[in-house]
């Protein structure tokens, strides 16, 4: 790559192409860099690129290993959530951390599929974790048919991009919450307190 095209890799939906989403650099950048680390890029047209990860070292990790694994003094709710990821991995990870907070779980792995559970189960589902780029059909117009099928379901928004990059495209459409991905138990435990109990409060 030229150092022009490097300058705007991370660039949020940047692309060589006349189609399409880019590389998802900038979901990338957003992952490395809330874990405290950083991407060096080296690159020469003709002769390839290469990508260096860096990340602080960690003396000890057992306060790390125990905040995620102390679910006892975690809030935990209850009810059914619908997880919508086209990551099998994410989608594991997700069932394990959302059961450990006491909810029950139905699994989609693109936006059509979500919408073929809600409609059959939608009295059945409290809230929605969304993925935003998926196959398919992806969350952005996922969450459009959803909230025509019940505007008041709650929806969250999951992406590797970071808040500010997804926030705009959801201005005052009645997104419920935004989590980056990858979540811990922690901030899961959070989200959904801060999303599940206001709509408590409102009923």
């Amino acid at each position: 790559m030229d150092q022009a095209t490097i300058a705007k890799i991370f660039d949020p939906f940047f692309s060589t192409k006349l189609t399409g989403r880019g590389l998802g650099l900038s979901a990338v950048q957003g992952i490395v860099h809330g874990h405290k680390g950083g991407i060096k890029v080296y690159s020469e047209p003709g002769k390839g690129s290469t990508f260096k990860i860096l990340f602080p070292s960690i003396e000890d990790t057992s306060a790390l290993i125990s905040l995620d694994h102390k679910t006892d003094v975690l809030w935990k709710g209850s009810g059914t959530i619908l997880l919508v990821d086209d990551e099998e991995t994410i989608r594991t990870l997700g069932v394990r951390l959302l059961e450990k907070l006491g909810f029950d779980v139905l699994l989609a792995s693109d936006g059509r599929e979500a919408l073929g559970i809600f409609n059959k189960q939608k009295k059945e589902i409290d809230c929605v974790l969304l993925d935003l780029t998926m196959p398919r059909m992806d969350g952005e117009e996922t969450f459009r048919e959803l909230r025509l099928i019940d505007p008041g379901i709650p929806i969250i928004m999951s992406s590797g991009y970071n808040e500010q990059d997804v926030g705009y495209r959801f201005l005052g459409k009645g997104l419920s919450g935004f989590i980056q991905k990858p979540y811990s138990i922690v901030k899961l435990s959070t989200k959904l307190e801060e999303i599940l109990e206001n709509k408590k409060d409102l009923a």
